[in-house]
């Protein structure tokens, strides 16, 4: 299995994101994960291996001031379901869950920057989102989930 977990998401405005914003968002949020799933296509076909993409909240588009991050996110979609047509003849799983709200230092930060509050207790918790990972990759072998949303419990 390979699970693509790593991500940045910087908070500036089109008018305000310099290039090397741009670059490095799409590299750590995409073109890294497509280089790992490159080098690693070989074993995961023999193994009949399982890719996860971990993505961003469902519906996560057209967010001002977060316009490098929804991008990114939406190449990492479209990665994912590429992915998906070219390797399934080969018995490779692709998955993308999107997860809502985690309880990261990243929310954090990123709710700090758009000026709203953070309140991890209304969060996934990070071990109940690897918990539903764990789920995905243990489907049995006639079926398998292509997408996951996963939200915050209502409170």
């Amino acid at each position: 299995m390979l699970v693509h977990c790593a991500g940045i998401s910087p908070v500036a405005a089109v008018a305000d994101a310099d290039p090397e914003t741009w670059q490095r968002t799409l590299a750590v949020n995409v073109a890294s994960a497509a280089e790992l799933t490159r080098l690693t296509l070989p074993a995961l076909r023999r193994s009949q291996g399982h890719v996860i993409f971990v993505n961003a909240a469902p519906r996560t588009t057209g967010v001002p001031r977060w316009s490098a991050f929804a991008a990114s996110k939406a190449a990492l979609r479209e990665l994912a379901d590429s992915l998906r047509e070219e390797e399934g003849a080969f018995g490779v799983r692709v998955t993308t869950v999107y997860p809502g709200a985690t309880a990261t230092d990243l929310l954090g930060e990123v709710r700090t920057a758009f000026g709203r509050p953070h309140d991890p207790e209304l969060c996934i918790r990070p071990q109940t989102l690897a918990a539903m990972i764990v789920w995905v990759l243990s489907a049995p072998a006639d079926a398998y989930t292509s997408e996951l949303s996963v939200l915050p419990s209502p409170r």
